[in-house]
């Protein structure tokens, strides 16, 4: 299995990177889901890693998985428009792109294959002045090493 936080680091990295996406949200709004601050800054964009599934039998189980991630945008303007359009950048930031970390702080090398965009979650109002959407991603990864 690769390690959550290795995974987590790369599309944090491809999101920070993404110019589309940071003419609306700056770079160091750009963050882990567990990130916990004194104050939370809108726009802001938190990767929530959350399942990883082996896929298939036998020795090379823990090699081949499948990535269940996904990434929320949050707003504090008048109507839900700021946060559909970082939605749409953060898919256009990842869905095809190809992730890997071959020297992981922790855990084996790995390669992602392409990443997939699952589902679409339009913004939705969560409490006062607060928007809230989420984009959902899958791929599959490979250990390496």
């Amino acid at each position: 299995m690769i390690s959550h936080a290795s995974f987590q680091e790369q599309v944090l990295d491809e999101l920070q990177a993404f110019i589309d996406l940071t003419t609306f949200v700056p770079a160091d709004q750009i963050k882990e889901y567990q990130y916990q601050a004194t104050e939370f800054t809108c726009p802001g964009v938190r990767v929530d890693t959350r399942t990883q599934t082996p896929e298939g039998t036998g020795n090379c189980r823990t090699k081949h998985s499948i990535e269940n991630f996904a990434i929320l945008a949050f707003s504090e303007e008048e109507s839900s428009l700021e946060c559909e359009q970082i939605c749409f950048q953060i898919g256009e930031a990842l869905f095809g792109v190809q992730l890997e970390d071959l020297a992981p702080a922790q855990g084996p090398a790995w390669r992602a294959e392409t990443i997939n965009l699952v589902q679409y979650n339009a913004p939705r109002w969560t409490a006062e002045k607060v928007w809230r959407g989420e984009v959902i991603f899958r791929c599959r990864v490979k250990e390496t090493s």
